[in-house]
């Protein structure tokens, strides 16, 4: 039996976007699970609450930069200074901005793996989640 992601979240407001990559992520059949937030604010409340439980903690996350209530930038400020008890927590920016400012920021966050820009493909989600099961 081939070895699957067991949870990905998506945090984004973007409905269509949650939509589009619940299909695509279902499609390669490489995950097992699927949570999505709307902004950041609830990603955090929910990865603090159950930060002591493995299981409940996703293995690998795209975040959206641009959201209500708690962007991206401060979702991550959050979570960099809290500890899991899952450790490898990959995390992937999936925006649509490709501003400078954003891109010179993403380097400072040693933790993210990648910087995705909307839209993306089913071909880019594909790699990123074979490298993530580290397939490629």
């Amino acid at each position: 039996m081939m070895k699957k992601i067991a949870l990905v979240s998506v945090i984004d407001d973007d409905r269509f976007f949650q939509f589009s990559t619940r299909k695509i992520v279902e499609a390669t059949n490489l995950v097992e699970n699927l949570i999505e937030f709307s902004d950041g604010e609830i990603a955090i409340q929910y990865f603090l609450k159950h930060k002591d439980e493995e299981a409940m903690l996703p293995d690998l996350v795209f975040l959206d930069l641009n959201m209500p209530y708690m962007d991206g930038w401060q979702f991550l400020d959050e979570f960099t200074i809290n500890t899991f008890k899952k450790e490898l927590i990959t995390i992937y920016i999936s925006t649509s901005s490709d501003s400078k400012y954003d891109r010179d920021k993403f380097l400072t966050y040693p933790k993210l793996k990648g910087y995705l820009i909307k839209p993306i493909s089913k071909s880019q989600f594909q790699e990123v989640l074979e490298a993530e099961l580290g397939i490629v």
